[in-house]
């Protein structure tokens, strides 16, 4: 079977275009973050905390370069990839691989739930029991990273009857004009801005299985954590399938579809109760999955892909990630801190850091999408700022060409001395 289409490699964990490497645009851009560095607060030569951020501890020289990789069910399709993932991650000294296991609907592993991925080469595999022993024998991490809402983004439907498009059709997202996702071709899907078909997180079904996913997979498979990613809704307004929207009516007694016949006044409102709704939607899927891993195999580490700004997350995709870690649902947030500007990334890292703390989140950087000088940027002023751990997007993207991991340890190793200044 073909590989997957090289176009659609970084439509996960927020990547929206293959990586195709560049000249740098802006040679200057790793000068700045270094004065951006060195102006942080600095360490006596032993002294293991940042002067000034009481509670928060400086990265140890000998720390990781990069901590996690996210690596893409691209790099599962053959048996023969399986093996040069663990050895790349090994000699670069990473501590754990965010391995997509679920990808679009399908399972990446033996599942009685989900059908078997149709890229993948090989009658009768097993990627994740293939990767997993190798890695624990290189002393990695794997977490089983698990896209959630959204299913499907092929040029044509899933072949299989298990797939969940097929199976449960009234679990599909419905958009404000009634129309199912599923509905929706590739060309309609790309004009707004959509990545593919998602599921509707107030629909119990929904809820049901997406908590007996994971749970199959955590009790089948001795992964170090869940990551989930796309548990969000899509940039497009959705949720008016029949059975949220009877749901809601249950409580508020209006149906969304016609806030528009009620006063001004009372129509703000419902728009708030609605925006509230949805969001409690999504956070109950989050809550179904911890309670399932919970049930076999408690305090295994669950964190999720989220975009940076806490209130955007809320406003645009139901996702009130800042939430999630205070009451324990996650353990960690990656945050896709995925711009190509470098002073984007700092406002980013900077708000998170001032809105939820350091300790439990972790800056994820792009490299597919700007220049090596401007990654390392970013991971430096990570550093600086006190971040535990740094996480890059991704494995496949920094071996798509040769020497790219060479060349940004080259960077990251490099010491401006500002950073060294008592």
């Amino acid at each position: 079977m073909p590989r997957l289409d090289r176009n659609r490699r970084e439509s996960d964990a927020g990547g929206r275009n293959p990586f195709r490497p560049r000249r740098c645009m802006c040679a200057g851009l790793l000068s700045l973050v270094l004065l951006f560095a060195g102006a942080m607060p600095s360490r006596a030569a032993g002294d293991s905390t940042v002067v000034g951020v009481p509670g928060v501890t400086a990265t140890p020289d000998d720390a990781p370069a990069v901590d996690y990789l996210w690596v893409l069910r691209n790099s599962l399709v053959d048996a023969d990839d399986v093996p040069r993932v663990v050895e790349r991650a090994r000699r670069m000294g990473v501590r754990g691989l965010l391995v997509q296991v679920v990808g679009r609907g399908d399972a990446w592993y033996r599942s009685d739930l989900l059908p078997a991925p149709e890229p993948m080469n090989g009658p009768g595999r097993d990627p994740l029991g293939e990767l997993l022993p190798l890695a624990h024998a290189a002393g990695l991490e794997v977490h089983a990273w698990v896209n959630v809402c959204l299913v499907w983004s092929g040029p044509r439907p899933p072949r299989s009857p298990r797939h969940v498009l097929n199976a449960n059709p009234e679990w599909v997202a419905r958009t404000a004009d009634g129309r199912s996702m599923s509905r929706l071709t590739p060309r309609q899907l790309a004009r707004m801005g959509v990545e593919g078909v998602y599921l509707a997180p107030g629909h119990p079904g929904v809820q049901r299985w997406t908590a007996e996913m994971v749970k199959e997979l955590v009790a089948r498979y001795p992964v170090d954590g869940v990551h989930l990613d796309y548990i969000r809704q899509p940039s497009v307004p959705t949720g008016y399938d029949p059975t949220t929207r009877a749901r809601f009516a249950l409580v508020h007694r209006v149906d969304p579809l016609r806030f528009d016949r009620e006063p001004p006044v009372w129509r703000a409102h419902l728009d708030s109760l609605w925006a509230d709704f949805n969001r409690e939607q999504v956070t109950t899927v989050v809550r179904g999955i911890r309670d399932s891993v919970n049930a076999v195999r408690p305090g295994l580490p669950i964190s999720a892909a989220v975009y940076p700004d806490t209130l955007a997350a809320q406003a645009a995709r139901a996702q009130a990630w800042g939430t999630w870690l205070r009451t324990g649902l996650l353990d960690r947030a990656f945050l896709m801190c995925y711009s190509p500007a470098v002073p984007t990334v700092l406002g980013q890292l900077t708000a998170a850091a001032d809105g939820v703390g350091s300790t439990r989140v972790v800056p994820g950087i792009a490299v597919y999408n700007s220049p090596l000088t401007s990654a390392a940027a970013k991971i430096k002023a990570a550093r600086a700022m006190g971040f535990p751990a740094v996480a890059l997007y991704s494995y496949d993207s920094l071996y798509e060409r040769p020497a790219l991991w060479d060349r940004l340890r080259g960077l990251l190793d490099v010491r401006d001395p500002l950073e060294d200044r008592p």
